[in-house]
């Protein structure tokens, strides 16, 4: 179908699980994220978040509303950041929209798990001067403001150097533990992923989406399989 990215996709994620989905540049992860998170409509079938459609509107918009706020969503690259704001401001916005509070209450607040991510030096620098592994982490950073249930990440590991990754690595252990700064509950997390190797050793399940198919994998070692050193191969294709 034209316009369509990926398609079947018949997909059930449980409380506390980490998925990883896997697949070349353009394959569709970003896509199927923002509909995860009812930025974009599904082309056909229902996409249910907590047990309620994350497309629908009508009577219950408070609800729905309530629905997308239990989810976080990390972008892809620099996380997408306001660069008129301040890396504090970043921060703290969703918050101070949501609970209609002032950024020195919302500061105050969130010290701690600013601190946990190690920002504290940096809330008020802008985001254009800062790398692109910080600006993600401000953006993970805002995505947790307002303690998700549903974490989705958008290519998190990517072109990140080894301090960055082992920080990144540690995080998501905490996450899936239950971190006190993180609400105390297991976070349950998608994240999409150029290459997998990054997340050995989280015990995650994974997904594979390649010429607009989507197959669900076993283990680390099948998704490996089913790539090759210069990419993701088409799955389309008879194997040899």
């Amino acid at each position: 179908m034209d316009g369509v990215s990926l398609q079947a996709v018949d997909w059930t994620v449980d409380t506390g699980e980490l998925w990883v989905v896997a697949g070349a540049q353009g394959a569709g992860k970003t896509a199927l994220l923002e509909t995860l998170a009812g930025l974009i409509p599904a082309a056909a079938g229902e996409v249910r978040v907590f047990g309620r459609r994350v497309d629908a509107s009508g009577d219950d918009a408070a609800g729905l509303r309530e629905t997308r706020r239990r989810l976080g969503l990390v972008f892809d690259g620099s996380g997408r950041l306001f660069s008129a704001l301040s890396v504090a401001e970043n921060i703290l916005l969703p918050w101070c929209y949501h609970q209609n509070r002032s950024h020195d209450e919302a500061l105050n607040e969130f010290e701690p798990l600013i601190r946990h991510l190690q920002l504290e030096s940096i809330l008020s620098r802008k985001p254009t001067s800062l790398s692109r592994s910080w600006s993600r982490r401000v953006a993970l950073a805002r995505s947790l403001v307002l303690e998700p249930s549903l974490l989705l990440l958008d290519n998190p590991l990517a072109g990140l150097d080894a301090v960055h990754l082992r920080w990144w690595r540690g995080f998501l252990a905490e996450a899936l533990a239950g971190h006190p700064l993180l609400g105390g509950e297991s976070l349950t997390i998608v994240a999409t992923a150029d290459a997998v190797r990054p997340y050995v050793g989280l015990d995650p399940r994974f997904a594979l989406v390649a010429s607009g198919h989507w197959r669900i994998l076993t283990n680390i070692e099948a998704v490996l399989a089913a790539t090759g050193e210069e990419g993701f191969r088409d799955l389309t294709e008879p194997r040899p």
